[in-house]
């Protein structure tokens, strides 16, 4: 029996394909690289350059702002002779898990829970980069951060003289719009549509992505310099403009800065631009409405606690905490037609 054993171990290991690797969990990953991502390190490993190249672009000018554990983010790109993109992906998640699945070629998984995500693409996925970072690279990274040390909040974010503004709003409230005019009267610009706030910070510290602003197709009849740029189709399926701040030299930006004041924005056709007080209570329900999707428990039909959830309780109440930070300052509302009026309004607040 033992002579059998022997022989058979033996033929096994004389296999080519030996050991059995389906999962293909053995593959090697020789490429690597380190971003920081809105501040958090982030550890990149492939096998393709052009995963590398797609990294630096969209995580490259960031600077470190964290002192954190990294998260980790994995891509094998397959020997696939196919040339035609997925579809946009679906995500999928449960407890800490969600998928994001093109087809069964382009996919990956992330662990929010662990900071680690993992997928497998087409050379042809990869080698459209604008699809692949907005669908796949970004969307990994961009799901672990929340989980590990944030609560986002979708506002665009200025700063002027080292006071920053929260301007927030349901779409079309304008505040990639107001941004960008408060950006060109000399205020500094952190972000136009979403914010971090870190978790376990007891003051009002935010981080944007300032790299990027992003206006509607209409935005030349409001901004003449912008009537020489194309509109394009963007990644996300709408017509619009995505304009790199390093392309408007006279726009000073800035990665983070301290909050002093949340502006709730109210834009009303003919109205004449003022701010009123609004009351923290209806500003605190509107921002953990929109704060993520990282909430942790709700009640089911049956009135008990489901366990589909992506972040702990821990996570949650100090999002809940940062958010509480926000507030702590100035909370306002602006109603508002024109621009040039409602920055004066803003400015008078941050003034005063």
């Amino acid at each position: 029996m033992t002579t059998a054993g022997a022989a058979v171990r033996t033929a096994m290991e004389a296999r080519p394909d030996w050991p059995r690797d389906p999962l293909r969990y053995f593959d090697e990953f020789p490429l690597r690289a380190n971003h920081f991502p809105v501040g958090v390190p982030l550890e990149i490993s492939t096998n393709s350059p052009a995963v590398l190249d797609a990294a630096r672009q969209s995580w490259g000018p960031f600077p470190k702002i964290l002192d954190v554990d990294p998260i980790h983010v994995r891509v094998g790109v397959s020997e696939s002779k196919r040339t035609n993109l997925p579809p946009s992906p679906s995500i999928l998640g449960q407890r800490g898990l969600i998928s994001i699945v093109g087809d069964s070629e382009n996919f990956a998984t992330c662990d929010v829970t662990a900071g680690f995500s993992f997928g497998w693409m087409t050379p042809a996925t990869v080698a459209d980069q604008s699809f692949f970072r907005y669908h796949f690279l970004e969307l990994m990274a961009g799901l672990l951060f929340s989980p590990a040390y944030f609560g986002v909040v979708h506002s665009a974010c200025v700063s002027m003289n080292g006071r920053g503004v929260l301007l927030c709003g349901h779409s079309r409230a304008g505040k990639s719009t107001l941004s960008f005019a408060c950006a060109q009267r000399g205020w500094t610009f952190i972000a136009d549509d979403a914010v971090y706030t870190v978790r376990g910070d007891a003051g009002r510290r935010v981080i944007g992505n300032p790299l990027l602003l992003r206006l509607r197709p209409d935005a030349p009849t409001i901004f003449p310099r912008l009537e020489n740029r194309a509109v394009i189709l963007r990644q996300n399926g709408e017509f619009g403009f995505e304009i790199p701040t390093a392309e408007l030299p006279d726009i000073t930006t800035a990665f983070t800065c301290e909050i002093d004041h949340v502006v709730l924005l109210n834009r009303a056709l003919g109205e004449s631009a003022r701010i009123n007080s609004f009351p923290k209570d209806y500003a605190r329900k509107w921002m953990n409405e929109v704060l993520d999707l990282t909430f942790t428990s709700t009640p089911n039909p049956n009135g008990n606690r489901t366990e589909m959830f992506l972040a702990s309780t821990t996570a949650r109440e100090e999002q809940r905490e940062s958010i509480e930070a926000l507030l702590s300052g100035g909370v306002h509302e602006l109603i508002y037609s024109d621009l040039d009026p409602a920055i004066d309004r803003l400015e008078s607040i941050v003034r005063s």
